[in-house]
């Protein structure tokens, strides 16, 4: 606590307050049963316990299970991107490959420069294609309606969001990758294997990301009923000892 204390007085005024607010409210979240025993013990000294002081210890054990609430909450979308952005960096690294072995066998006789900087110009249009993909998952998750789908609702969905996510890849590359009469590796022939080789693994991916971020939802809502019937449960329990001790 002490080096608490000497960290907030480098800071300045405002934000050294504020600081110590977040700090205070944290260690009362995490003592808060310690907090609840001591006030009990002082209150027991004491004449009477006050319906204001009831009030108090009820909001009090609301707003513990309230925090652990949105703890729950910020944690579903960043669960459901961790797996989601592993799976793009497969993604990324299949297409890289996939390119690299097309120039090996179509490049063979062509100068090293022009087939890596032709490498880097389609590495570079992809990566940056998978980062607008990884944002439509983002919103995707955010919204998170396809956790009540059926399983044909849900299927539809994610070959639907296959669609989109290749759809942006192909404009970025589009856009970014020079496709002339000199290139080795052209853009058609890339496509045409997008959709004749590479969309079922596309799709299997996808099934992945969406298949996991569901079960993240579901075990978020599991947790947070616990969390609620935890609640109800020590609510009920303070409520009980109350009335065999009235002091109100």
């Amino acid at each position: 606590m002490t080096e608490l204390f000497k960290f907030l007085q480098r800071l300045p005024p405002l934000i050294s307050v504020i600081a110590l607010a977040m700090a205070l409210f944290i260690i009362a979240i995490y003592k808060w049963d310690t907090i609840i025993k001591s006030t009990k013990s002082i209150l027991g000294k004491s004449s009477k316990r006050t319906c204001g002081d009831c009030v108090l210890i009820l909001f009090g054990i609301r707003e513990k299970y309230e925090y652990e609430d949105r703890r729950l909450d910020t944690s579903l979308l960043r669960l459901q991107m961790k797996f989601a952005e592993q799976k793009i960096q497969e993604a990324i690294f299949f297409l890289s490959q996939s390119f690299s072995d097309d120039i090996r066998i179509l490049g063979e006789g062509e100068a090293s420069e022009k087939k890596a900087i032709q490498s880097a110009l389609y590495c570079e249009a992809l990566k940056n294609g998978m980062l607008s993909v990884k944002d439509e998952l983002r919103r995707s998750f955010k919204e998170n309606g396809f956790a009540s789908f059926s399983e044909g609702e849900f299927t539809h969905y994610v070959k639907g969001k296959t669609i989109t996510m290749l759809t942006i890849i192909r404009s970025y590359l589009d856009q970014h990758y020079v496709d002339c009469d000199r290139t080795i590796v052209h853009l058609k022939e890339r496509f045409e294997k997008m959709d004749k080789y590479h969309i079922q693994k596309f799709e299997g991916w996808a099934f992945d990301v969406f298949i996991n971020a569901k079960d993240i939802i579901d075990d978020i809502d599991k947790k947070k009923k616990i969390n609620h019937e935890n609640l109800k449960k020590e609510i009920n329990e303070f409520v009980k000892n109350e009335q065999s001790q009235p002091n109100c």
